[in-house]
C-alpha cells in the first residue's frame, strides 16, 4: 500500500459502530505519521449531548483499543475538524470550516441499520440512507477528489451462492427489507454520481458486524445492533415471559456471516489509498444457525423455545411480541440459505493479517453483551 501524504478525510458516522472504529485507525495513522492531513467529522448534536461531548465518547477507556492509548490526543484533536450538522441536510452554510485550499476524500459510514420491512421503516431508510448519501455528496462535490461508501455485503440481495455482488452483477435482486433495497440503489447513483463529475469512488460491503477479535480488549462494540438484538430481546423480556415456550423460524442448515469490527475498519483503512473500487468485507465461513442461535439464548438465560421453519398461524402472546418486533427485522436472516462471498480483494489486502475466529470467540461475544446488559456504549 502506498503511503498516503497529506491526505484529508471527511467521515460520517463516526459514533457508530464501523464509523468509530474506522476513526480509531485514521486517528492512529497520524499518530504514526503515516500522513499529515486532517479528519473532518460531520457529527450533530442532539438534545442531550452536543457534538463535542458524543466525540469526546468515543475515547472513553471501555471502548477504544488498547493500541489507541499510545495516541497523544492533545496533538491528534488539532488534526481533527468537527461540524456539527444533520447528514440528511447538509447545508453550504455548515462547511465554512473545510479548507478550499484541499481536496478531500470522503468515506461516507452513516446509515439507518433497521431491517424492518413496513412502510415507516421504507420512509426512513430512503429518507436518510439514500437522500441523506445522495445530499452529502452533491453538497460536498467542490471539495471532493474520492467518495467510499460504505454498503453492505447485503446489497447482493436474498440469494445464496457464492456472490460477488458488485456493479457488474446485473442478475434480477430479491431483497429482504428496505435496508438492503437502498443500499444496491445507493451504490449505484455514487458510483454515476462520481463518474459524472470526475470523482475517484470505492464501494466497500461489510457483512454483519460483530464485536473486536483483533485488537484488545477483544469483544468490545459499541452499540448492540443485528444479530445482538436477537439475544437483547430475549434478556430484556425474560423476566415477564420467561414461563412461554417460543417458537423461533430458522434454518438449521443456514448460519450468519460476522465480521469483526476492528478487522472490517482495518480491511477499509488499508483500502483508502488503493486502486480497489469493490470489496466485500465478510468471513470465508458462516457461523452455523444451530449453534449460534442456541447458545445466545443460553448466555441470556432462556430455555423455553422451539425451532420451526414457518412462523407459527396459533401464536401465543410472546410469539406475536417477537414477530412483530425483532423477528420482524431478523425472520429473513434466520431463514435464508448461507451467504458465501467472494474475498478475494479482501484476501489480498489482508495477506498479512490472520483472519479472526468467529466461531473460537462467539461464546465470549455473547458474554460481552450480557455483561454490557446490551446497552449501547455510545449515543
Amino acid at each position: 500500500m502506498k503511503q498516503a501524504e497529506n491526505t484529508h478525510f471527511i467521515l460520517t458516522g463516526a459514533t457508530g459502530i464501523l464509523g468509530s472504529h474506522i476513526l480509531y485507525e485514521l486517528l492512529y495513522r497520524i499518530h504514526k505519521n503515516d500522513y499529515n492531513g486532517s479528519v473532518v467529522l460531520l457529527l450533530r448534536s442532539r438534545k442531550d449531548k452536543t457534538a463535542i461531548e458524543r466525540y469526546d465518547e468515543l475515547f472513553d477507556e471501555a471502548l477504544v483499543p488498547d493500541y489507541f492509548h499510545a495516541v497523544d490526543r492533545s496533538r491528534i484533536d488539532d488534526c481533527v475538524v468537527l461540524i456539527d450538522t444533520d447528514i440528511t441536510n447538509v447545508q453550504h452554510a455548515s462547511l465554512a470550516k473545510l479548507n478550499k485550499e484541499v481536496r478531500y476524500q470522503l468515506i461516507h459510514c452513516a446509515a439507518s441499520v433497521n431491517l424492518g420491512t413496513n412502510e415507516a421503516t421504507f420512509d426512513e431508510i430512503k429518507r436518510n440512507n439514500y437522500l441523506g448519501t445522495l445530499n452529502i455528496i452533491h453538497t460536498l462535490l467542490p471539495y471532493l477528489f474520492k467518495v467510499s461508501f460504505i454498503s453492505t455485503a447485503f446489497s447482493s440481495g436474498h440469494k445464496s451462492g457464492l456472490i460477488d455482488g458488485g456493479l457488474s452483477d446485473e442478475s434480477p435482486k430479491s431483497f429482504r427489507n428496505p435496508y438492503e433495497q437502498f443500499k444496491a440503489q445507493t451504490e449505484l447513483e455514487v458510483v454515476q454520481t462520481c463518474k459524472g463529475y470526475g470523482l475517484e469512488w470505492q464501494i466497500f460491503r461489510p457483512s454483519i458486524i460483530c464485536g473486536r477479535l483483533v485488537d484488545h480488549p477483544h469483544h468490545v462494540i459499541p452499540k448492540f445492533l443485528v444479530f445482538y438484538l436477537f439475544g437483547a430481546f430475549f434478556y430484556r423480556i425474560k423476566e415477564g415471559y420467561g414461563d412461554q415456550t417460543i417458537r423461533i423460524t430458522m434454518n438449521q442448515e443456514s448460519g450468519l456471516n460476522l465480521v469483526p469490527v476492528d478487522y472490517a475498519a482495518k480491511a477499509i483503512v488499508r483500502a483508502l489509498d488503493t486502486d480497489i473500487q469493490e470489496m466485500n468485507i465478510a468471513n470465508r465461513t458462516c457461523l452455523p444457525n444451530n449453534y449460534a442461535v442456541p447458545h445466545m439464548l443460553k448466555k441470556v438465560g432462556w430455555k423455553n423455545y422451539e425451532f420451526t421453519d414457518h412462523i407459527p398461524e396459533d401464536q401465543n402472546p410472546l410469539e406475536k411480541l417477537y414477530y412483530r418486533t425483532v423477528g420482524a427485522q431478523l425472520h429473513e436472516y434466520l431463514v435464508t440459505p448461507d451467504h458465501e462471498f467472494n474475498i478475494g480483494n479482501l484476501t489480498d489486502l489482508m495477506k498479512d493479517m490472520k483472519e479472526p475466529d468467529v466461531f473460537e470467540h462467539y461464546l465470549q461475544l455473547c458474554d460481552y453483551a450480557v455483561d454490557k446488559e446490551f446497552n449501547h456504549l455510545l449515543s
